[in-house]
């Protein structure tokens, strides 16, 4: 491989151990990827992509767990090592319960609820696609599963990129911001507002 770009490959990886940066610089590489390759390459290119894509939605809903925690005051339940580590509906629900928890604590203006509960479906059905394909984080990663032999994919498991990358875009800002809407204390319901 000739490299030729000028880039700064030298990196203290110690200044990016916050979840904030793990998930900005994965959903950054997915930009790249998604912007930058040509449509010839999306058959190569599929297996990274979806382990980027279901490695950012396990880092965000870890990384919210942990905000969201200072709200609703409930003990953050991660696991960090294991089998259940990976598991995104855990981490989703998890990550669903911090939310209902602020909610029920303090009131917030109802278009916020509804664009929460909204949100957070679309987030649902764009996670149980990775739940279906990898729900333990390895086929995105591996041909096979953990015995070595059995596929990691059944002959009739089948993905189309094109239709999950709209899906992926529209999941960020509930990813990105939850934590924010409730730093903002104008959503908080008041006797003028409704």
């Amino acid at each position: 491989m000739n490299i030729t770009k000028k880039w700064n490959y030298k990196q203290n990886l110690y200044s990016k151990t916050e979840w904030v940066r793990y998930y900005g610089e994965y959903i950054e590489a997915i930009e790249i990827i998604l912007e930058q390759s040509v449509q010839s390459q999306v058959t190569v290119l599929a297996l990274p992509t979806l382990f980027l894509i279901r490695h950012s939605l396990e880092l965000a809903f870890k990384m919210n767990i942990i905000e969201l925690a200072e709200f609703s005051k409930l003990e953050p339940k991660i696991d960090f090592s294991g089998k259940e580590a990976y598991v995104l509906h855990k981490l989703h629900d998890e990550f669903d319960k911090h939310v209902r928890e602020i909610f029920s604590n303090k009131s917030y203006i109802k278009t916020i609820i509804d664009d929460f509960n909204s949100r957070n479906g679309k987030l649902k059905s764009f996670r149980e696609i990775f739940d279906k394909l990898d729900n333990w984080s390895y086929s995105f990663r591996y041909p096979v599963e953990k015995d070595g032999l059995t596929k990691s994919f059944k002959p009739d498991d089948e993905i189309n990129i094109a239709e999950i990358i709209p899906i992926y875009y529209e999941t960020q800002e509930i990813l990105k911001y939850t934590a924010d809407v409730f730093l903002d204390n104008n959503n908080l319901r008041t006797s003028h507002k409704s």
